[in-house]
């Protein structure tokens, strides 16, 4: 089980993504900036306009025994939460939610 004072502050992912493992998965989570969807209809002066941006937290899990970059995508989940303590909170308990399913996917 992953616990909240294994992972750093949340200072450190504005920098660089977080890498670990438990018990027959590996995790990441970095920080990402995403388009958000403008609401309603769209017009043409929209589609022109400046996209507008949110700064999230993406959390990766995918089985062991091979690091992310050669693990194969169809291997991989991944979801976004708020760029704060409480969605770094939340990235972890989705992480834990996910613990036994990849471990058994174990390589």
């Amino acid at each position: 089980m992953i616990n909240r004072p294994e992972l750093l502050a949340l200072e450190f992912y504005k920098s660089r993504p977080f890498k670990g493992s438990d018990k027959g998965i590996r995790y990441m989570i970095q920080k990402d900036v995403v388009e958000i969807e403008p609401e309603g209809e769209k017009d043409q002066t929209e589609e022109d306009a400046p996209k507008e941006t949110k700064t999230v937290l993406t959390a990766f899990i995918w089985p062991e025994p091979f690091c992310f970059e050669v693990t194969p995508d169809e291997q991989k989940e991944s979801k976004q939460f708020d760029f704060s303590e409480e969605g770094l909170c939340e990235a972890i308990a989705w992480l834990n939610e996910n613990h036994d399913t990849y471990a058994q996917k174990k390589q």
